[in-house]
Order: C-alpha cells, then structure tokens, then sequence
C-alpha cells in the first residue's frame, strides 16, 4: 500500500467566479527556480528495508543543487468553462495539465485534475478526479501554500488529488460552507471484483468539511475516513484550521489528528501534527512569510505502521521551520525565495522537498531556493 492519506475536495470551486454562456478560460503558471539542499539529521538520507527500519547507517544521500520547474508551484496549462442552462443552472468543467518541466522535457501528459457539474441555487455537484480537502486546507494555513522548499505540508502524509470522486459544495449561509465527498477507489481505477488482489481491496474515501470565511477570519474543520473494502485497513483523520488577518499580518494556525489500523484491526498510528504561521505584506511589492510546526508520532503497534516512517520503539518526531518571501512585479508575476530546516529524532527521516505532497521525502535537511513565477 502506498504511504499516503488519500483526501476529497473542490478547490476553487468556493469562489467560482460567474460565467457567460459558453464560455471557456485558458488559464496556466510558469515556474522556475534554483534550489540548494543539504545537511541531514537524524535519519535523513539513510536507506530503510521494507519494515521502515535502516539497512545501513553508512553511506548518506548527497545534498542537491539544480535548476528546477515548479519550486513554488507546479508548471501547468488548464481550460475551465460553464454553459448556461437557464434559471440559475450551470453545467461546469475543468480540466488541468501538467505538471509541465521547464527544465527537462516533461509535459502534458497526465491531469492534475479533471471534473465535470453542475451549479445552482442548490449548491454544486461535480465528479472526477479531484483535489484534495484535507491538503487544502494544509495549504490555506501553510503561509507557503504548498510550494517552496520552506512549506510545512511537505512533513505530512498527503494526496492532493484523488480518482474516481463525486463531491457536493453547499451554497454558503452566513459565512459556512460544507463539502461532502466520497470516492469508491482512490489510488487507481476500480478494479474487477473491487478486489486488486485475492485479499484487498479498493481504497474508498469517506470526507465532511466545514469551512467558516467572513471578512478576516476564516476557519476549516474537516473529517475524513480512507479504508481499504474486505479488510480492517483505515484511517480516520481530524483537521482543524484557522487564520485571521490584521491586515498588517495574517496568522494562521493547524492542528491534525491521523490514526490508523492494520488488517488485524490493530491500532498502529496515532499522529498529531501542528504547525503557526505568519504572511505579511511591506508596502505593495513584498510579502514575507513564516512557519513552524512539528508533527510527532504518539502511538506505533501492532504489526508495524502505515502513515509514519517509523516502526515500533523507534523515535520519529520530527520540527521544520521556514521563512521566505515573494517580490511582486505584477498582479500575475512575482520573484520567490525561501528558505527551510527540518530538526530529526535520531531515527525520523524527514528530509526537504518543495512538494507539499512529497511525505517528507527529498534532499538533505536544510536549503533555500529562488526563481520567477508566472500566471495567465
């Protein structure tokens, strides 16, 4: 099973904008950067068996230096539409390439997403492969909003897209928001029996959200149940969120709650994770940003673990802190730089990635990057 805990959302999808009939919107970003990571600590680097424990604490991982497409946010091209159906009906779509390597040669050549719907007075419904809640809202409260080597998310087992979902966003009554999600398997297409082999299978996904946005404040609380059908495989996980902004300063705070069982219905992982945050303008072309945070695993039994990188009576928790910060030529192209440092127990293996949804695999334990970023 791969190590990743699968979540539901509609990004976007909470402050569509209004479409004229027909219409269709090319939209896309363009990304790139110099990055340097080095160091390790703890565990990082090191080589581990299946078990989760370490072969060899002999020879490390180098650090990397590179030339690299989408450090703040991945290289893509997207379409997105809506046909008017008449009395407050919409048909709506988008579809989104990429992630596009401006620095090799690496296209279009899978979705990031793709959903089909319909919105109106009732709400929306869209199915297809969708972006994730709980990732979301890492990323809502994450200063760095899922890209730079000094984003948190990174250190958190994530999905930020899922296949095989159906999702409904409620209209919003004073401010709250609810999404409610399900996807019948999430990793890969469903399979003959829904069996991928004799004794699993498929990944299905329960998901609720609440979301709280009015004027400054701005809140998320999200639940989510990803379990493997025919056996006792699982993970319930509670996210909450929140952030408020002074206008001098916007600071935002999470907490994360990840438990688990195995097939035997032992329990196995009981993670928690939190992380501060801090973003602020200086005068109208700079932003700043902080974040600190530590995710620590309480609880590690049974038959081994799913959603940590440790095994039973191994230490695991691991801190990151980041600060960075963005120079805006315009509305739509902003100069980036950050900088990021992870601080291991001696057997967790974090290590930095500007992928908010690397798990914590990447390159050395400290770096910075910098580069130039475009929107249409």
């Amino acid at each position: 099973m791969q190590k990743k805990l699968i979540a539901l959302a509609v990004a976007g999808l909470m402050a569509a904008p209004a479409f004229a009939q027909s219409n269709v919107t090319i939209y896309g970003r363009i990304d790139y950067g110099f990055m340097n990571r080095s160091g390790d600590d703890g565990g990082a680097g090191f080589t581990r068996d299946n078990t989760g424990a370490f072969v060899s604490k002999g020879a490390k991982r180098q650090g990397k230096s590179e030339m690299e497409s989408g450090i703040q946010g991945g290289s893509r091209l997207g379409f997105k539409g809506a046909e008017d159906l008449g009395n407050g009906l919409k048909a709506i779509f988008e579809l989104e390439f990429g992630s596009i390597s401006m620095d090799t040669n690496g296209g279009l050549g899978t979705n990031r997403h793709a959903w089909i719907g319909l919105t109106g007075d009732f709400g929306t419904v869209i199915g297809g492969r969708l972006d994730g809640v709980r990732y979301g809202i890492y990323n809502t409260y994450d200063p760095f909003g899922g890209g730079n080597v000094g984003n948190f998310t990174q250190m958190t087992a994530q999905v930020d897209r899922a296949n095989n979902a159906i999702a409904y966003v409620s209209p919003t009554f004073g401010g709250f928001t609810g999404v409610v999600a399900y996807s019948t398997a999430t990793n890969t297409d469903e399979a003959a029996g829904n069996r991928p082999t004799a004794i699993d299978g498929d990944w299905r996904l329960n998901t609720l959200n609440l979301k709280y946005a009015n004027g400054p404040i701005k809140a998320d609380i999200d639940w989510e149940k990803v379990y493997q059908q025919s056996t006792d495989l699982e993970a319930v996980v509670m996210t909450l969120g929140a952030s408020y902004d002074f206008g001098v300063v916007k600071l935002s705070a999470l907490y994360d709650i990840l438990k688990g069982q195995d097939q035997a219905g032992d329990d196995i992982d009981d993670i928690r994770t939190w992380l501060i945050g801090a973003k602020a303008p200086i005068g109208s072309n700079i932003v700043l940003k902080a974040v600190y945070g530590k995710t620590k695993q309480k609880e590690d039994g049974g038959s081994g673990t799913i959603f940590s990188q440790c095994v039973p009576g191994q230490k695991c928790d691991a801190k990151k802190w980041g600060i960075g910060m963005d120079y805006l030529l315009s509305k739509r192209t902003n100069f980036y730089a950050s900088y990021g440092s992870i601080s291991n127990d001696s057997d967790a293996g974090y290590e930095l990635s500007p992928a908010a949804n690397s798990q914590g695999a990447g390159y050395g334990t400290r770096g910075f990057d910098l580069g130039i970023a475009h929107k249409f």
